[in-house]
């Protein structure tokens, strides 16, 4: 067991020291394609971090804000819950459909939508 270990460990070391040189001899002795965009890179004029800073902070207080209802999104069981703070709303009907007091208070808005 430890024989086969150790030859399986010789073996990889051969592989590793073989293996580059094989990969190294088709080297024709021309820099990789990638250099020239690596020394592009390089040669950037860096920006410096008070630059970056302030135009971050314009480009975010120039940025429209949302609108409120934006915030909220409808729940399946018909209340809104907050994005940002996640508080749930429900609003309920006091006075369901059928009851008399409800019927009243239909009947006084319409009065008073059709006077207008």
């Amino acid at each position: 067991m430890i024989e086969r270990a150790w030859v399986g460990g010789v073996l990889a070391v051969i592989a590793g020291m073989v293996l580059p040189a094989a990969a190294g001899a088709g080297d024709t002795g021309q820099p990789p394609a990638s250099a020239p965009m690596i020394l592009n890179l390089m040669n950037r004029q860096v920006e410096s971090r008070e630059r970056a800073f302030t135009e971050d902070i314009k480009r975010e207080a120039l940025a429209p804000r949302p609108a409120g209802i934006d915030e909220w999104e409808p729940q399946p069981d018909g209340s809104m819950r907050n994005k940002k703070t996640g508080i749930s709303i429900t609003v309920r009907n006091p006075c369901p459909v059928g009851d008399i007091e409800h019927e009243f208070a239909l009947a006084a808005l319409n009065r008073s939508k059709s006077r207008r």
